[in-house]
Parts: C-alpha cells; structure tokens; sequence
C-alpha cells in the first residue's frame, strides 16, 4: 500500500494521548500520577547505573514530566516498559535535530508517538494510520483528543 506523508499542524497543547502501550502491549498510562488532570504515560528511565521512573506528560507538546530520579540534561537515556522491561527504542530512526536515538510509545490502531531520548531534546513527531480512528475533534474546546 502506497503512504503519502502530510504534515497536520494543530494548536499547541491541543492533543492529548489516552492510551498508550509498549511493543509487548503493556498499557503505560497510569491514573494514579496525573498530570494536567490526565492520566500519565508511566515508564522506566535510565542512564548508566541510575535507574527509575518518569511520568510523561500526556498532553502533546507540553513537558511537564515528572521524575523520580535526576537526570543531567543533554546526556541520552534508555526507556523501559515497567511491566515488561522491553525498550522503548526504535532503531534505526534518529532525532532530526540532534542525531540522539528515539524512543516509540505505541498507539492503537497502528499509530506511533515518538520522541528524542536526549534529555533536554523536545522533538516528537506523531504517526498516525488511520486518521479517522485515531483523531476525534472535542467540540467547543479547541482541543484534539487521541481516541484510543
């Protein structure tokens, strides 16, 4: 099946991941550690010997993640499922602005959320198959909600 690739630009913040799994189909949301009012995207962190979690904040764009270790900004990490351990990184995709590897949180419907594992590095980009399936406009609020 041929793909075209289509660049869709939305209001900052405006989506929001709902569920979110690792290759093995674990869920990483977690609901008892929200984040802006919604559940987390939980997963394990580490660099070198330092080992803990991170609460990803599950609004698109915006970076209010919670950790529970310290992590110095520009060095890369590693992403684990919690339930599982499998890697979150995909290979052999790189950030487009650093070069540092990437890590996939996997979307129903065959869509992908990936993001830079450099600390400090913002970039993500969102892959989504099936349009129709994976965006769900909420009216009156501005705001795109991954319907997964």
């Amino acid at each position: 099946m041929e793909k075209e690739k289509i660049i869709l630009e939305v209001p900052s913040k405006a989506l929001q991941v709902t569920h979110a799994q690792c290759p093995r189909g674990h869920s990483l949301m977690d609901p008892a550690v929200p984040i802006a009012g919604c559940p987390s995207v939980r997963v394990v962190i580490q660099y070198g010997a330092i080992r803990g979690n991170i609460h990803l904040d599950p609004v698109y764009g915006s970076f209010h993640n919670l950790f529970d270790v310290d992590i110095p900004e520009g060095v890369v990490v590693e992403m684990f499922c919690p339930i599982c351990g499998v890697s979150l990184r995909v290979e052999p995709d790189k950030c487009d602005f650093c070069f540092s590897p990437m890590f996939a949180l996997y979307l129903p419907n065959g869509g992908l959320l990936e993001g830079c594992l450099k600390s400090g590095c913002h970039r993500h980009k969102l892959v989504l198959v099936d349009v129709h399936e994976q965006l769900g406009m909420v009216h009156g609020h501005d705001q795109i909600q991954l319907l997964m």
